[in-house]
């Protein structure tokens, strides 16, 4: 041993000699403090215990119906409960039970699970705000992946999924069309975590994908099929469009499926909590409206007419990229290349000399409305019901930003308003309003730009303004409304499908 480790013992022994000696004589006490444990809730102090695992055994316990509902081991004190372990020479202890009393009254127990926290971001935006981040909590982490996966599979086929999750994208050199990405817009993260017994707890699957397409505790909706009924006739009776139906029933993957009667179906009006966008690269047929020309032969009779050269529409092929959000197609469609196969042929009409003061009808099926875009263009929505409201109009898509916007008969402007967002039209961005004979009047809507004024006569093919994206829309284009009666001005008009009227014959 070493000097200085002798040293040491020797003056220790001493010490504890002295220290018996003392203690004999005049009969000191020597107190050695104790291990304990602090028990705070919410940060403040409740008790002083003597045995953590006594408090947390009591805890786990008594929760026995707890346990048999969410099929868990063990039961935990609150999120905001903490023990801290000290050394006290106090005897004031505080029992389990009073302990376990005192949560009981004041704050929930809870059990271990798993936070998801859906995070909008700018995208999101309603009415200029960003919504309040979305939790949702699950046992198993499992619970929602199965979810998520079901709620993809609403919007795109099982197909198409394993496609893409395995990284299995087919080249496409033929019309159709592939998935070229998949995602969600939000920020989803997922943690393990205490949750309250309280708060809404998923175990299972199949209710966290209804509450993620159609909105948290919404009332379902449902419908038993009777004999003639089809996927379009009940999509009508309950304000859908076709798609939605089929977003609210997977099951079924197209709208000429034939509907079994006494079958089950969901007519509720989806109100998705995560947002899901795909991509999609597509090769399409694409005919070109052909044009008109019309020739004055003034040796013929008042009233002539004669077609001499048959118009025939263009062909082509288009390859086409667009966005999916929720479903819904964006209303942009960027055409990447155009592939002609059949030219358009003008079509040739001579005619006699008119009558001064005689102006013809523009409502008719022959050609006499001109397209309000340049070609090759694509309609990337139809007049028809959509998310519960009628899209009064067809949006127009491909030429690109800036492209000019063409009159589509002759008329005065009797409205060019630019977007105002504190107005009740606020959604239509940059418009104009086209009154033509017989009370009609065309509406064409998120516009770039002017290029008429407000009084000003035009005609048919008149420039009058340039597409673009101002308003309420999902990217690029025109929407171009066709009423009875002058929209937007507080009197009686009428919506009208300018596909089936004034362009029936394309």
């Amino acid at each position: 041993m070493k000097i200085k480790d002798i040293i040491i013992t020797i003056v220790l022994s001493i010490g504890i000699i002295v220290l018996y000696f003392i203690n004999e004589q005049y009969n000191i006490k020597i107190d050695i403090a104790n291990a304990s444990y602090k028990v705070y809730l919410d940060g403040e102090m409740i008790g002083l215990i003597k045995d953590e695992n006594e408090l947390y055994d009591l805890i786990n316990n008594k929760q026995i119906a707890i346990k048999n509902e969410y099929n868990v081991d063990y039961v935990y004190p609150p999120d905001v409960f903490e023990i801290i372990k000290t050394n006290t020479y106090s005897s004031n202890y505080t029992t389990a039970d009073e302990i376990y009393k005192m949560i009981e009254e004041r704050d929930d127990f809870t059990i271990k699970g798993y936070t998801i926290t859906i995070k909008y971001t700018d995208s999101n935006q309603e009415n200029g705000e960003i919504p309040d981040d979305f939790v949702i909590n699950v046992l198993d982490p499992n619970i929602f992946y199965d979810a998520i996966k079901s709620y993809v599979l609403a919007f795109v086929s099982e197909k198409d999924y394993n496609n893409f999750m395995n990284g299995e994208i087919e080249e496409l050199d033929d019309i159709g069309q592939v998935i070229t990405n998949m995602y969600f817009q939000e920020n989803i993260m997922i943690r393990e975590s205490l949750i309250s017994i309280n708060d809404k707890i998923y175990t299972e699957s199949d209710s966290l994908t209804q509450d993620l397409l159609f909105g948290v505790d919404a009332e379902m909706d449902n419908y038993v099929v009777k004999a003639g009924d089809s996927i379009n006739s009940i999509s009508d009776e309950f304000n859908l469009n076709p798609q939605e139906f089929l977003i609210a029933n997977p099951d079924y993957r197209s709208e000429n499926v034939m509907l079994n009667i006494g079958d089950t179906v969901n007519v509720t009006l989806i109100n998705p909590i995560v947002t899901f966008i795909y991509n999609v690269y597509r090769i399409e047929e694409a005919i070109t409206p052909y044009s008109t020309k019309t020739d004055t032969d003034y040796s013929k009779p008042y009233g002539y007419k004669e077609i001499t050269q048959a118009g025939i529409t263009g062909l082509s092929l288009n390859y086409e990229t667009y966005q999916v959000k929720n479903g819904e197609a964006s209303s942009q469609i960027n055409i990447e290349q155009t592939v002609p196969i059949r030219t358009a042929v003008t079509e040739i009409t001579i005619v006699g000399p008119t009558r001064p003061g005689i102006t013809g009808s523009y409502i008719n099926l022959e050609g006499e409305w001109g397209w309000p875009t340049n070609q090759p263009s694509v309609i990337t929505s139809r007049y028809y019901l959509r998310w519960g409201k009628l899209h009064e109009g067809i949006d127009i898509s491909g030429t690109g930003y800036g492209s000019p916007i063409y009159a589509i008969a002759d008329g005065v402007a009797v409205n060019v308003s630019p977007e105002c967002k504190s107005c009740y039209q606020w959604s239509n961005g940059n418009y104009i309003v086209i009154k033509h004979d017989n009370n009609l009047y065309s509406v064409y809507a998120h516009l770039s730009g002017f290029n008429i004024t407000e009084g000003q006569q035009v005609k048919r093919g008149d420039i009058i303004g340039f597409m673009g994206n101002s308003g309420f829309v999902t990217g690029t284009h025109l929407h171009l409304g066709l009423y009875q009666g002058e929209p937007f001005a507080g009197g009686y008009s009428q919506s009208m499908d300018p596909l089936s009227t004034v362009y029936a014959g394309l």
